[in-house]
């Protein structure tokens, strides 16, 4: 096959295609942009545009990343009525080879969740389709990730700009520098800094902090980095922890995503007890479910 790498002059065409055929997500083209070009770990080498040759039509693409010991696939499209022909496997055949070639040390290649900048957990079960020639490809299931709804059309949110002691404001300028100390300091064994970083590029920035009496960042939430309704991450100061803190933070992400006429907000990647409490404080539901597929590469 004889494949197109990504570029700006077909950016265009490539992100019409996603959204036909991503029927459960639909993602601005700023935020596709920023998800491919705006990507550190971003390679033309590593994208594959496959063209109809009667037509000119973009018919497939796949999209990966190198993310030191393992490659990550962040799209893989093929249209409907081109489907069932082979594309699919050759392509990815394609990308193993071209991945390996670029980095020895990968030794494994996952489709998915690729942080700090990604679009999806992991294979959506809805999409069956994919997740059975993942299958059919020797993708193992490692992990199962949820995602969680939360419907805002007719909730009352009311966020406070001071509680309790604490006051509540969106990020400003002034204290970007501070709050991306506060997340390293606090959570910096994951990739939180760099996800709050992105969220400072937003115009305006979709990052609220708490700070104490002090004037100093005790807690912070962010929105709209996946996808304009998404919300996380979050966190506060673990000696500050259970005091609504982080309640009152989330308040305004929601406020924030539903003044922007959103009626629902996604509440990424969420584990654990955490599920219980977002279903108990807003009504949060799970839905949908990813499961983490991971194929080993053989050297």
């Amino acid at each position: 096959m004889d494949y197109q790498p990504l570029t700006q002059a077909n950016l265009k065409d490539v992100y019409e295609l996603f959204e036909r055929n991503e029927y459960f997500y639909s993602i601005p083209l700023d935020y596709f942009r920023r998800g491919t070009f705006g990507d550190e770990n971003f390679d033309p080498d590593l994208t594959l545009i496959l063209v109809e040759p009667n037509s000119n039509q973009i018919i497939a693409t796949l999209i990966a990343v190198n993310r030191a010991e393992y490659c990550c696939i962040k799209a893989l499209i093929v249209e409907k009525e081109f489907r069932r022909q082979g594309i699919g496997k050759k392509m990815l055949k394609e990308i193993i080879s071209r991945a390996t070639n670029k980095n020895e040390n990968i030794s494994f290649i996952n489709f998915g969740a690729s942080p700090p900048n990604y679009w999806l957990t992991g294979v959506d079960l809805r999409h069956t389709d994919l997740l059975f020639f993942l299958k059919k490809n020797r993708f193992k299931l490692i992990e199962t990730r949820q995602n969680l709804t939360v419907p805002l059309k007719n909730m009352d949110l009311n966020p406070s700009s001071g509680k309790k002691g604490y006051q509540y404001e969106r990020v400003q300028n002034k204290d970007f520098k501070e709050l991306l100390e506060f997340v390293r300091t606090n959570y910096g064994h994951s990739s939180w800094p760099e996800e709050v970083q992105m969220s400072l590029e937003n115009h305006p920035p979709t990052t609220f902090v708490a700070k104490d009496k002090n004037d100093h960042i005790i807690g912070w939430a962010t929105h709209g980095l996946q996808f304009p309704s998404a919300f996380g991450p979050t966190g506060v100061l673990y000696t500050l922890q259970g005091k609504g803190i982080g309640s009152e933070l989330l308040k305004w992400c929601l406020w924030d995503i539903q003044k922007s006429g959103f009626e629902t907000c996604t509440i990424m990647w969420v584990v654990g007890n955490t599920i219980k409490f977002y279903a108990k404080s807003i009504g949060a539901y799970i839905s949908p479910v990813f499961y983490q597929m991971t194929k080993k590469l053989r050297r």
